[in-house]
């Protein structure tokens, strides 16, 4: 009788142990969400200021969503009055994580990778996504980050953007795109009582 209770129970246990779900996030916690404004000024190679936003779902130190940027000529928009050309577009998907975020100031980085176009005709109404010349885009960047309140923060990086896909029919080439940039990313949300 001892032998086959203990058989039973050791079959249980093997039961139980198969039963269990490895999962890659199977300890993560999603304690809040953000939302805000991107910015990225280049460095070199004439790169033209990019604006646009982005948000995600923070997961302990780590944070997943999207978003979306644009480059103007300014200069051409206040000469002007009106932007004929959007240098570049693009969006995708957004993702990094800070390293002690419960300091004031703490290590802060992420990565953009998405798809979009270059040389966009914004006034042409009869423009078809399938006459763009379509683009990916990576950017890596690393910084500082400050938290000012409990549902906003600041930081500042710098990284590199690299572009593939242009034609090169048209006079440009992914080099002309692509170059260093200095980040400022505002975020605006919560971040998880346990970091403060």
């Amino acid at each position: 009788m001892k032998k086959l209770l203990i058989i039973t129970f050791c079959s249980l246990m093997t039961v139980a142990a198969y039963s269990q779900h490895q999962t890659l996030f199977s300890n993560a916690r999603v304690v809040g969400g953000f939302g805000g404004p991107i910015m990225e000024f280049g460095l070199d190679k004439n790169i033209n200021t990019s604006i646009g936003g982005g948000g995600g779902v923070v997961i302990d130190n780590f944070f997943f969503g999207g978003y979306g940027l644009g480059s103007l000529d300014f200069e051409e928009l206040f000469d002007n009055g009106d932007v004929s050309v959007l240098d570049i577009g693009h969006g995708g998907f957004w993702l990094g994580g800070t390293f002690a975020p419960h300091k004031l100031i703490h290590l802060y980085t992420s990565a953009k990778i998405g798809w979009g176009a270059v040389n966009v005709e914004l006034n042409d109404p009869g423009l078809r996504y399938s006459d763009l010349d379509k683009i990916f885009v990576l950017t890596p960047e690393i910084g500082l980050e400050m938290n000012f309140t409990r549902w906003f923060r600041i930081a500042g990086t710098v990284g590199y953007r690299w572009v593939d896909g242009t034609n090169e029919d048209r006079g440009y080439t992914n080099e002309d795109f692509s170059g260093a940039i200095i980040g400022l990313t505002m975020r605006f949300g919560w971040f998880g009582s346990k970091r403060w």
